[in-house]
């Protein structure tokens, strides 16, 4: 275990160069060592199964005091089971649900949680029957999204007029594979960045480009930043989503319904490039000490 000026922390995440050099240069500002690895660069034995070695010398392990997951697709089972080392050492794992409850990556394992909590959220229903997507369209009226369980930063999200459309896009996936969803016609949406299940206090409103339904930053729509607590509503409901789901660091997109904010989405992996550019808020900054700080309780 290392000393409290010593403080070294793991960070795993692949392809994101921005968050990447954005951690590492957080912890350097702030006297904190941040050391950025991809899973394809570690490696384990049956012959010391604990240990999980970097550039065939460092055992990560005994070497860092935290590991940040961020990365899980394609290799869940091996991240998992890193997890469960750093918290079998003592070590503080973000997050920290990763290592103490089944792991579900489905947008509808969420929804369902986030419902049951009564934290509000579009209406949306998953069958592995085709007919009953249709019958629940049918329901909800037209247009309609049809969304994928998995997936994220806009993809496999589909905005749909008629029920020609809706069969063309459901026969494209598997059965079970997509969810509907309500569209909600709302002019903006809402991205809250939440860390340690604490909103920051700087958000941003989004305007989905012309002819476009989607919001993500990489889409280039109009984005502005503003005051969380001008909108304590949706501060309020980002926190509990983000404590329902137990995601330490998390992206909540929220979506008006008249006035009823309604959560779109809680991401576990969110990127902040943009919120970033658009607020000029430090979130790399506040996501390292809220890490910091779970070191220094657990090494007291």
């Amino acid at each position: 275990m290392n000393t409290k000026d010593q403080i070294k922390i793991l960070w795993l995440e692949s392809g994101d160069l921005y968050t990447i050099r954005r951690g590492i240069e957080s912890g350097k500002k702030r006297g904190i060592i941040v050391d950025c690895v991809d899973i394809l660069d570690l490696k384990q034995s049956t012959e010391n199964p604990s240990c999980i070695v970097f550039n065939n010398i460092t055992n990560v392990v005994e070497s860092y005091d935290a590991i940040i997951i961020r990365t899980l697709m394609p290799y869940i089972s091996e991240i998992i089971t890193i997890a469960r080392f750093f918290k079998d050492a003592g070590k503080v794992v973000v997050d920290q649900s990763l290592t103490d409850e089944g792991y579900a990556l489905s947008k509808m394992h969420d929804y369902v949680l986030l419902s049951s909590s009564k934290v509000d959220v579009p209406r949306t229903f998953q069958s592995f029957d085709l007919s009953e997507i249709e019958k629940y369209a049918d329901t909800l009226g037209f247009p309609c999204i049809l969304k994928g369980i998995h997936g994220s930063e806009g993809r496999n999200v589909f905005k749909v007029d008629t029920i020609q459309q809706l069969r063309h896009t459901l026969w494209r996936y598997k059965p079970g594979e997509i969810m509907i969803q309500e569209f909600l016609p709302a002019e903006y949406d809402f991205r809250v960045i939440t860390v340690g299940y604490k909103a920051l206090p700087v958000m941003v409103r989004r305007k989905p480009q012309p002819g476009e339904f989607r919001t993500n930053f990489d889409f280039k729509e109009e984005v502005i930043s503003i005051k969380t607590d001008d909108f304590l509503d949706m501060k309020y409901l980002a926190e509990k989503a983000a404590q329902v789901l137990r995601r330490e660091f998390s992206g909540v997109d929220i979506r008006y319904r008249n006035n009823t904010p309604l959560v779109l989405e809680a991401n576990r992996r969110p990127g902040f490039k943009g919120f970033e550019e658009a607020t000029g808020y430090d979130v790399a900054g506040s996501f390292i000490e809220y890490v910091y700080d779970l070191c220094l309780r657990n090494n007291a």
